[in-house]
């Protein structure tokens, strides 16, 4: 009975003990002429050749690559625990003929510290396999004469980049839904807005009720350039840097509008204002976004301090801040305290980025929220 069910799995591995020691240097002289990293596994998953170009490519010795896998380079910490757990699982399958081919991508440790993603096909190596390597010869139906699983043949390719795009690829069609929800949620308004003030200057013929439909359309202007800067990725981004003064520039977005009214008694403070090296366009659009943080969260009167440093420039408020938990978070496209879309902050940090330089979140001297743009520095 016993042996009746090994062969209905496919597989003995008292057979494959025998006679891969006999005849497994012939299935690796095929696996070593592969000009992929490739190695066999005997029946107890041990590894019995490597080719090559697998030591090449991981820069591992024997005492790795002839052990008994996932165990020892799970030992070693060149692969998880998980996925140990579903290599194992996928060479099982094959091994006991319930699969005919196994795709498994794992993330490995090389010798060198780096990491790789790899996909390695997995495939049963028979004991009638090794015969025909052995003797040049095949079955003349076709037919395996002795079908019983002895071994796997893995195959290993570098599959690195093509993930990362994949990646980046789901990251692009995230950020183009959220642009979409974005655009057809905070447009609506300020055309509806410009649509009937232009009805009302067409019935009334007053064109002074046209001023608040070009402000609206200001604002539709303002909304789709801070969408395209959202939609691009930060290298992408032209940033032509010139001297920027910075109390000049706080300023005009303070009295502006282009960013909120300030709240009554509001007051705002420039302290060490200039100048700073910069886009003064991307960097306008980046402070105008933090003073109209501030005017939405730093309470009724918020005092609101601007200035530049030996760490970045800054905008800091005396309101109750952001709790240390939260912090990463807001800066992410859609994340919003208040149930908006969430989008002032994630721009300020992509002009950062386009810059080269990092957003920091912290705490203000008050107890209050403070925003730091390092690494942009005064230039005297």
């Amino acid at each position: 009975m016993d042996d009746e069910r090994d062969r209905d799995h496919g597989r003995s591995r008292d057979h494959g003990r025998t006679h891969t020691d006999d005849r497994s240097r012939y299935a690796a002289a095929v696996v070593d002429a592969i000009r992929d990293g490739a190695y066999v596994l005997d029946a107890d998953r041990i590894r019995v050749f490597a080719n090559d170009r697998l030591r090449e490519v991981t820069g591992f010795g024997d005492d790795l690559l002839l052990a008994k896998h996932p165990e020892r380079l799970v030992e070693a910490g060149y692969w998880d625990e998980r996925e140990g757990d579903r290599y194992r699982e996928a060479v099982e399958r094959v091994l006991e003929g319930d699969s005919r081919e196994e795709r498994v991508q794992l993330t490995t440790t090389l010798g060198d510290g780096s990491s790789v993603t790899t996909e390695t096909r997995l495939t049963p190596l028979t004991a009638d396999e090794l015969d025909r390597v052995g003797s040049g010869e095949r079955s003349r139906d076709g037919t395996p004469d002795d079908p019983r699983i002895v071994g796997v043949v893995g195959v290993i390719r570098d599959v690195t980049e093509r993930v990362e795009r994949e990646r980046e690829l789901e990251r692009l069609n995230e950020r183009l839904e959220r642009l979409s929800g974005f655009l057809s949620h905070d447009l609506r308004n300020p055309l509806s807005v410009a649509k009937g003030y232009v009805d009302l200057a067409r019935e009334t013929g007053d064109l002074e009720r046209l001023d608040p439909a070009e402000d609206a359309l200001d604002r539709i202007g303002a909304l789709i350039d801070d969408a395209l800067v959202l939609a691009r990725e930060p290298a992408a981004i032209d940033v032509a840097e010139t001297t920027v003064d910075l109390g000049e520039l706080a300023r005009d977005c303070w009295e502006s509008g282009d960013f909120g009214e300030p709240p009554a008694g509001a007051t705002l403070v420039v302290e060490g204002g200039g100048p700073v090296f910069a886009d003064p366009t991307l960097l306008r659009r980046a402070v105008g976004n933090l003073l109209a943080n501030a005017f939405e969260h730093a309470g009724d009167a918020p005092a609101v301090r601007v200035g530049v440093d030996d760490r970045g420039v800054y905008v800091a408020d005396d309101g109750p801040g952001i709790p240390d938990e939260e912090r990463e978070a807001v800066t992410e496209f859609g994340v919003s305290k208040d149930g908006g879309t969430g989008i002032g902050l994630a721009i300020v940090e992509r002009v950062a980025a386009a810059h080269g330089w990092t957003l920091e979140i912290g705490e203000s001297r008050e107890d209050g929220f403070e925003a730091r743009l390092v690494g942009a520095e005064p230039t005297r």
